[in-house]
């Protein structure tokens, strides 16, 4: 049963370097197309395509695994559950019948603690 897993396993990491491989070719044949004539740049080589590849997903996403736990100011799971609460509330006072009370625009972001 180990052997067949490690059969699976591998099968998905030839999956993933074909891939990988296939995506840098794709990208080496645009940048060879349109970087040169637009804007005079240089013509690549599959390495340096690559290399291009590697380097911009590292400025761009970083290094390493993020976890969830950041700064606070990042968290907005907190609006979307207020808004949530205040869509639902007015919701289901329309359905019951009751009408909203007039000048009771309370603002669905703000907090107890504002």
């Amino acid at each position: 049963m180990k052997a067949r897993g490690v059969f699976y396993f591998g099968k998905f990491v030839v999956m993933g370097i074909a891939f990988l491989a296939l995506f840098t070719y794709v990208v080496m044949l645009l940048w060879n197309w349109l970087v040169p004539e637009l804007f005079s740049g240089p013509v690549l080589d599959y390495w340096q395509t690559l290399g291009i590849l590697i380097l911009s997903k590292i400025l761009f996403t970083g290094l390493g695994h993020h976890s969830k736990d950041g700064p606070p100011w990042k968290d907005r799971s907190w609006r979307h559950d207020n808004l949530k609460s205040h869509w639902r509330k007015k919701f289901e006072e329309k359905m019951n019948g009751k009408p909203a009370a007039e000048g009771s625009q309370e603002d669905p972001l703000k907090t107890e603690n504002d």
